[in-house]
Parts: C-alpha cells; structure tokens; sequence
C-alpha cells in the first residue's frame, strides 16, 4: 500500500511540474525578485555547540567549498539549565559563533525546542514557557546579533518529532503564538537580523499526513497564512525532500507562494534544509528510510542541480543537508549518509560539485535561461568581470550543439567537478551528448547551446 500511494504521488506530482515546468520553459528571464548573487544563497546545515564539540576542521572544509552560511541549531535547553541563567560559553556556542566568523560563515541560528525546566521538552504549550522562549531568544539575539547572523524560530514544527506533547502533537495555532512572541522579541534585541518562519518539512505532504507523521507542509502553511504571523518575519523556509529529481520542487514553490500572496504577505522563500542520503539500499534497513538511496555520483549531480534550480526559482537561501556523515555511520541509516564528506572529513563527490559551483559563479547572478527541450536546463550567469558561465543540465539523456561564439580560443567545458572536457572544433561546432547524472556542465565563455534530441 505505501509503494502505491508513492507511485500515485509521484504521477500526480509529475503532472503538475509538467505544466508548470513548460511555462519556465517559455521565459528566459529570471525571477526579478531574486537580489543575492548565487554564493550568497548557499548553506550547510551543520550539528555543533549544544553541549557538543565544535569541529573547526569541518567548518573549514565548508569555508573552503565556497560555503557562505551554515545553518545550526541553538537549543534553549542546552544555553538554559538554571532558572534565568543563559550559558552560551559552555554550550559551546561562543566557540562556533567565533570559529564560524573566522571563517567568513555567517549563521542561521535555529531557536528550538523545548525545555524541562519550563514543562514540556519537544514544544511550548503555555504562556509562561512562551514568554520564558522569547527571553531565551533575546539573550542570544543580544549576544551574537549586529554580526550578519540570522534567526529561524523552531525546526520542523508541522512534524510530531520536533513538536509533541502532552497537549498533542503539531498544532498551527501555538507554533503562531511562539512567533509572536520570539519574533517580537529578536526584532528588538536585534533589529537588523533576519528572522526565518515555517522550517517546514514542506515536501511529501501526502506520505507525512498518510503515514501519521504530522501535518503536511502546505496545509500547516496555510493556517500560518491565515493569521498576521508572517508581518513579523522577513522569509518563509520550506524543507523540500523528495522522492526523486531536484527540479520537481517547481509546483511546490508555486503552492507555497500562492499561499503567501493570497495571505498578503508575500514573503521570500527559502529552501531551508535539504538532501539526498547515500546510504546502501541492500544493506538492513535502521530507521525509517523515507526517500530513496542514491549513489555518490547521483548525489553530486543533485546537489548542485538543486542549488541551481533553486536559484532560478529565486529562492533566497538553499540549504544542504548536512556537512558530513555520521561517526560509525551504519550502512542501511538514511540519516548517517548525507553529508558532503565521510565523518573522517574525505571529501565526497558531491563536495566537489559544490566547491566547484561556487568557484565558477561566485558572486554571479542569472543574467538568462535559455529555452531547450522538456526537461533540459540552462542557466547563464554574468559575473563581475562580465565574463559568462552556463550551467548546462538534462533531467533525461540529452544531445545538444555547443559552438563557441568567438575564434579566441578561450571557451571551455567543465565537468561538475572542475575538470576541463573541452572538446577539439568546439570552434565550428560540436555534438554533446550527456547523461543525466553526469550533469550539470559548465560553459566558459560565449559558447551558444542548441537543442538536438
């Protein structure tokens, strides 16, 4: 019953990214709402401080990709352990806040659960506990805000993992109460810090419902929608896992902003977390394996189509999960395999493929898509120097003519991970035949694109 109820969603979705698909085809703008330059729009979710080592290899590794942000979690329960008294030293936050701005890494802080000192440890069911959450939240804002950092009230709060409790489980109506108050809050404790709603596990909405797991993302988005919530916060975060390809986040992305503008608070969107594990589908199952494996090649190629597509969409952050793999990793735990690197800090493929993304494009913006087939995408970016990079993918094997567009002998053609693939007569024109997974490409230079087959 649970294979037929993913293969219906996946045609009902198709479907719908069909359509919408077709209508991007048909542009070769991009979004005009989008204003950071690609790098900026790059995170990691990472899992230090709260009581647990801060490791600064790690965050360097990060740094070195190109990565401009991490998302982390700030526990209430691991600053808080007395009545009023707020430790950020020994729960190691002040070591990362430091080693992250070391590194040029700003943080997206995310301000979450419970604590027992104020009753419930998965959620805030009370005013008193509210009102304790919010003043949690203005000593950090005090203490780390002013420094480019921002701040996401709670993680995941449509699910019953991340808000249960004696009361019941997700509940729209007091996750709004916790941001009136926490938002109200950090906007005076921090006036210029950037404040995230939602973090909703946004994707799969019909599987989370079906299967007893919370409150599908679009409809705990639209009884936020219904209330003055979002006035208080400057971006929505979704949390778009699938089943499959990155570019199906399309229709979602439309349902989420069709909420917000019928709401009247049209807010940026993010994709605030994010992956695909590489765990080995063969091996005993420990957990609950929601998505499908993928190889370490198929995770390179997603990662950075999705860093792109999302970019296209004019989202304003994207957010891979996570950093590294986890320690003693079992082989059939999804949740131990979605790192860029193995816990030893080896770089994974798809490490490479970021690196190599925000080498090229840097602090680019989308200046074109070019329209191709069904299913085919490219992205052209100007940079500073006025130099341009296309980002050339297919969701399906494709064909396409690449010819540069001057004799100057300056175009090329990189693989996802850097290496040079140019190939003989691109000068007069040549075929281009790429797998799927293989993709993207990138086109230095003029080098104009056509559609084959």
């Amino acid at each position: 019953m649970f294979a037929a109820l993913m293969s219906f969603i996946v045609f009902r979705r198709s479907v719908a990214v069909l359509i919408l698909m077709g209508a991007l085809a048909c542009s070769s703008d991009p979004p005009s709402e989008r204003v950071m330059t690609f790098a900026d729009t790059v995170g990691v979710n990472t899992h230090y401080a709260s009581g647990g080592v801060v490791d600064h290899d790690a965050l360097a590794r990060l740094a070195e990709a190109g990565v401009r942000f991490i998302r982390n979690d700030l526990t209430w329960a691991s600053v808080e352990k007395q009545l009023g008294v707020y430790d950020f030293v020994g729960s190691g936050f002040d070591e990362l806040v430091e080693t992250s701005e070391s590194l040029g890494l700003r943080i997206l802080f995310i301000l979450d659960y419970g604590n027992p000192l104020y009753g419930e440890t998965s959620a805030v069911v009370d005013e008193e506990a509210r009102q304790a959450f919010a003043a949690f939240a203005t000593a950090a804002a005090r203490r780390y805000g002013g420094r480019g950092h921002s701040w996401e009230i709670w993680n995941e709060p449509n699910l019953l993992q991340f808000w249960s409790s004696t009361e019941g489980g997700p509940d729209p109506a007091l996750y709004v109460e916790l941001v009136r108050s926490t938002a109200a809050a950090l906007r005076t404790a921090d006036p210029d810090g950037g404040i995230a709603v939602g973090a909703l596990f946004f994707g799969l909405p019909e599987i989370t419902e079906a299967a007893g797991l919370g409150i599908g993302g679009p409809r705990f988005l639209e009884s936020i929608a219904a209330t003055d919530t979002l006035s208080l916060a400057d971006e929505v975060t979704l949390h778009l896992y699938r089943l499959d390809r990155p570019e199906g986040t399309a229709a979602e992305i439309q349902i989420a902003r069709d909420l917000l503008d019928a709401s009247g608070y049209p807010l940026p969107i993010s994709s605030g977390e994010w992956g695909y594990s590489t765990y080995d589908p063969s091996a005993p199952p420990d957990g609950f394996n929601f998505i499908p494996a993928v190889t370490p090649n198929r995770q390179a190629s997603y990662l950075a189509r999705m860093l792109l597509f999302n970019y296209s969409l004019g989202l304003q952050r994207s957010v891979i999960f996570k950093d590294r793999d986890a320690q003693d990793a079992n082989p059939g735990n999804i949740e131990h395999h979605w790192g860029l690197m193995e816990w030893d800090l080896t770089r994974k493929p798809s490490y490479f493929a970021v690196s190599t993304l925000t080498e090229l494009l840097g602090d680019a913006e989308l200046s074109e898509i070019l329209p191709l087939g069904a299913g085919e995408h490219a992205l052209r970016f100007e940079r500073p120097d006025g130099s341009r990079v296309t980002a050339l993918w297919a969701e399906q094997r494709a064909t396409w003519s690449l010819r540069a567009e001057t004799a100057s002998g300056d175009a090329r053609v990189l693989a996802r991970d850097g290496s040079d693939l140019t190939p003989a007569g691109l000068s007069d024109g040549v075929q281009w035949t790429l797998e799927p997974d293989d993709g993207p490409i990138y086109l230095i230079g003029d080098i104009s694109v056509g559609h084959l087959r």
